[in-house]
């Protein structure tokens, strides 16, 4: 349990390290889009504004700061190098500096507006703005900091006007109609719903990305558990099987112990002709050799449990029982040799030796459930049982057969009603004494 949860651990650390450089990447992504669109407005300013005095150059001052600032995020963000509270940093002075510029007069304007006046503007949707920039990141909290600093920097800038003293927030409650449109149309007018409406449906807004956010990384995070849970069991069983196993709570269910039939392959004289061939040639021998083996497995609803070498073990009847997970066995035995009378023609139109591989086959009880450590866990079937395979698959060398079936293996292949023609070429070779066991046991062996 302890090494399951170091290595679930593991996985959430590789996950939460690629949600971070997604966010870097995102938070580069809105700095270069926030520079290229202020650079446009700026040349959209120089082109449209007939007027050259200070007033313009204060225009294009505050302009050119959110141009430095957006340079200043992409360039510490590309080079990796922004400490974490960078974004938070930025978000903030971008949210004073934009209600600054939206809703203080221009010291240089001849104009001499009222300073409640750009209150009645639609300026505030700009601030939207900097909650797309934060979306880009993926980071909720970034998101509901973005909501906090643009909500109180628009009311900081909106107490500043209203507590002017020639501002005008409201009409007396005893005020006819006249007097109310009068105040309402007066230039020095500040609406304080106006204000409430515009920060309450921001912090809103900010909320809910927010939560749209964190729910999409949930998403992601569910999706890449159930993608890697794919990848481990694609590692033993077929497309067909895995779809059936992911939909499960526990795919491979608990440490438990069943009937297995089980099947232990092994290509002959495989040390030898390695050997005498190129390193190179070796591998590729081996490819051919694993993905042929392992295609019959699977058209078979077998489970490859590992390959050793030049060998390779199989088994039936894994996760579940199956109601001829022994006809299952020998048929795949079958499709085995088959698959490589086929791959000798190739093999020998291109002047290449033919191979030969043995076989053992044994039907009983085995324990299934997940071994190894942390870093290197796999799902096993192991017991007497696996062993017993092995030592039949070393037995066709002795006795100079393709295939060695134990008789429980038999007898539970009978108990199936299975394919006659399967069973055609066996026959009973008695007591055999298999290596590393005290008592011999009954085989059938053949072709």
């Amino acid at each position: 349990m302890k090494a399951r949860l170091r290595a679930d651990q593991g996985a959430g650390a590789r996950l939460e390290a690629a949600f971070a450089r997604e966010e870097r990447r995102g938070l580069m992504v809105a700095a270069a889009t926030r520079s290229v669109a202020v650079v446009v407005i700026i040349g959209w300013l120089a082109i449209s504004n007939p007027e050259r005095g200070l007033a313009f150059a204060w225009v294009l001052g505050t302009a050119g700061f959110f141009l430095v600032t957006g340079v200043a995020q992409l360039w510490l963000y590309a080079r990796g190098v922004a400490p974490s509270v960078a974004p938070y940093a930025f978000m903030l002075a971008d949210s004073l500096a934009l209600a600054a510029v939206l809703l203080l007069p221009n010291p240089f304007d001849r104009m001499g507006a009222p300073w409640a006046l750009p209150l009645r503007y639609a300026s505030f949707v700009y601030f939207f703005l900097l909650l797309m920039q934060a979306a880009f990141s993926f980071r909720p909290r970034l998101l509901l900091w973005t909501g906090l600093c643009g909500a109180g920097a628009w009311t900081l800038a909106f107490v500043w006007i209203v507590t002017r003293p020639e501002t005008i927030i409201g009409a007396p409650s005893t005020a006819d109609r006249a007097t109310m449109l009068a105040t309402y149309f007066d230039p020095n007018f500040a609406s304080v719903l106006k204000y409430e409406n515009e920060v309450i449906a921001f912090l809103l807004v900010s909320a809910g990305l927010a939560l749209l956010v964190r729910r999409s990384r949930a998403l992601v995070a569910e999706r890449a558990e159930a993608e890697r849970a794919r990848s481990n069991l694609s590692r033993y069983f077929s497309p067909k099987v895995v779809d059936t196993l992911a939909e499960r709570d526990e795919p491979l269910g608990r440490v438990r112990r069943q009937a297995v039939g089980v099947l232990f392959a092994d290509l002959v004289g495989f040390t030898t002709l390695a050997e005498s061939i190129a390193p190179e040639q070796v591998m590729a021998l081996l490819r051919g050799f694993h993905g042929r083996m392992e295609d019959e497995v699977f058209r078979h609803g077998g489970c490859l449990e590992k390959f050793i070498g030049d060998a390779l073990l199989a088994t039936f009847g894994v996760p579940d029982p199956g109601p001829h997970d022994a006809t299952d066995t020998l048929a795949c035995a079958r499709g085995m040799l088959a698959a490589l009378v086929a791959w000798n023609r190739e093999r020998e139109r291109d002047g290449q030796p033919p191979l030969r591989m043995g076989l053992g086959l044994h039907y009983g009880q085995a324990v299934l459930g997940d071994i190894g450590s942390a870093r290197s866990m796999a799902f096993a079937t192991v017991g007497d049982t696996i062993n017993v395979a092995s030592r039949l698959q070393s037995l066709t060398r002795d006795l100079d057969v393709t295939l060695v079936a134990s008789a429980d293996f038999v007898a539970a292949l009978e108990r199936e009603g299975g394919d006659p023609a399967l069973v055609k070429g066996l026959a009973p070779r008695g007591p055999q004494a298999l290596r590393g066991r005290d008592h011999a046991i009954e085989v059938w062996a053949g072709a």
